[in-house]
C-alpha cells in the first residue's frame, strides 16, 4: 500500500475487500431471478432484463477491485476472497441455466470439477512448497466464463434469431475496435482482449448460419462448449505441474488423494442431475441447495489454497462430510432411492453442513486470514 509523507498509510474510505464482499452479496439477485422467471423470460420481462444488467454491473467490479488491491497492495483476505467471488460468480448464475435445461449437465459438470481439481492440486503444489504463476490462459478462463455467461443470455433474451445474431456481431466489433485502440496506445494486448473478438465473431457465425428456430440453442452450445475447453486448457499447467511435483517430493499422499476425490462430488453427483432431471419444478427447487452447496465448496477450495500457500499445509477442516454427502444425496436423487421430498431435504442437509463445514474450516484457521498483508 502506498503511503503519505508521514509513512503512514493513507485512509481509504473504501476498500478492495469490501467491493468484493459486496460483489458476493449482490449475487443472490440474479440467482433468484433465474431461479424464478428464466422460464417465462422474454424482451418484455422486467426482471430478467434487471438481472441481466445487475451481473454485468457484478461482474465489472471484478476489475475495480483489481485496480483497488494493486493500488493499496494484496491483503491475505483479498487474495481467498478475489477468486472465491469469480466462481461464487459462475455457480451462481450457470446453476439456474442448468437447472432450466439451457447447459448441458455434462459441461457445466466439467466446468466445475475443473475448478474444485485445480483447487485441490494448487493447495497440494503449496504444501510441497512448489507454486506455479497464474498465466495468461488462467486470466482469460475467467473472462471467457464471465463473458459467456452474458452472452449466453444475450442468445436467449434478445429475439428474433436475426435480432440477437446482429447483437454478438456488433460486441464482437466493439472488442476489435477496442483491442485496437489499446494496440495503437500501448504497443501490447492482453490475451482476453485479442481473443473476445474471434469468439464473438465465432458465435455470431454459428447464429447467422442456423436456423432460425435453433439459432438460440445452437449460439448457446458454442458458448458452453468454448467456456469449457478454455476452462480445461487453461488447467493443463497445474496438472502437468502437480505431476511434476509428486514424482519430485515422494509420490501421492492421503490428503492429496482426498481433495482430488473431492474435486469431483459436486461436479459429478449434483450439477449433472440438474439438467437431466426429468422434473423440471423438481430442478429448480433442487437447484437451490444445491448452489449453497457447490459455493460453500468453492469456498473451502479458496480457504484450502490460503492456509496451504501460508503455512505450508493443509487446512485444518476436512473435505470429507461434505464429498460423502454430495455422494449419497446424488445417488439417492439418481437411482430414486428416496422421493423428491426426501432428496430436497437431504439436499438442504448437505448445503447446511456444506456451509457449517466452511465455518469451521474458516475458524480452525482464522489467523491466517486476519492479517494486514501477505
Amino acid at each position: 500500500m502506498t503511503t503519505n509523507e508521514a509513512g503512514e498509510a493513507p485512509h481509504r474510505w473504501i476498500t478492495a475487500n469490501q467491493v468484493t464482499a459486496l460483489r458476493i452479496l449482490a449475487l443472490p439477485f440474479p440467482c433468484w431471478a433465474l431461479l424464478a422467471r428464466m422460464d417465462a423470460a422474454n424482451t418484455a420481462d422486467p426482471v430478467m432484463w434487471a438481472a441481466f444488467f445487475f451481473g454485468i454491473a457484478v461482474g465489472a467490479t471484478d476489475f475495480v477491485d483489481g485496480w483497488m488491491a494493486r493500488r493499496d497492495g494484496p491483503t491475505t483476505l483479498g487474495a481467498l476472497l478475489d477468486p472465491v467471488a469469480d466462481k461464487l460468480f459462475i455457480a451462481m448464475l450457470l446453476l439456474p441455466v442448468v437447472a432450466h435445461a439451457r447447459c448441458p449437465g455434462w459441461a457445466a459438470g466439467a466446468l466445475f470439477v475443473r475448478e474444485l481439481l485445480i483447487t485441490s492440486l494448487r493447495s497440494s503444489m503449496s504444501v510441497r512448497k512448489q507454486s506455479l504463476k497464474t498465466s495468461q490462459l488462467g486470466k482469460l478462463k475467467t473472462v471467457v466464463q464471465m463473458g459467456g455467461i452474458g452472452v449466453f443470455f444475450l442468445t436467449v433474451f434478445v429475439t428474433p434469431a436475426a435480432t440477437m445474431a446482429a447483437t454478438i456481431f456488433g460486441l464482437g466489433v466493439a472488442f476489435a475496435v477496442s483491442a485496437a485502440a489499446w494496440w495503437i496506445a500501448k504497443r501490447r494486448l492482453p490475451l482476453w482482449l485479442a481473443s473476445a473478438p474471434v469468439l464473438l465473431f465465432a458465435v455470431f457465425l454459428v447464429a447467422w448460419l442456423s436456423p432460425p428456430e435453433r439459432a438460440s440453442d445452437h449460439a448457446g452450445a458454442v458458448v458452453f462448449l468454448l467456456m469449457v475447453l478454455f476452462t480445461w486448457v487453461s488447467g493443463a499447467d497445474y496438472l502437468w505441474g502437480s505431476a511434476r511435483a509428486f514424482r519430485s517430493t515422494g509420490g501421492v499422499g492421503r490428503g492429496d488423494v482426498l481433495r482430488v476425490l473431492w474435486s469431483f462430488a459436486h461436479g459429478f453427483a449434483l450439477v449433472p442431475l440438474l439438467a437431466l432431471e426429468a422434473d423440471r419444478t423438481f430442478a429448480l427447487q433442487l437447484a437451490l441447495p444445491v448452489t449453497v452447496s457447490l459455493s460453500a465448496e468453492l469456498s473451502l477450495g479458496g480457504v484450502e489454497n490460503l492456509v496451504a500457500a501460508e503455512r505450508g499445509r493443509f487446512a485444518r477442516g476436512s473435505v470429507v462430510p461434505t464429498m460423502l454427502g454430495a455422494v449419497v444425496v446424488g445417488v439417492c436423487a439418481w437411482f430414486d432411492l428416496l422421493p423428491g421430498g426426501a432428496v430436497l431435504v437431504a439436499a438442504w442437509g448437505l448445503a447446511g453442513l456444506s456451509v457449517l463445514n466452511l465455518a469451521v474450516a474458516f475458524w480452525l484457521d482464522r489467523d491466517v486470514f486476519l492479517t494486514s498483508s501477505r
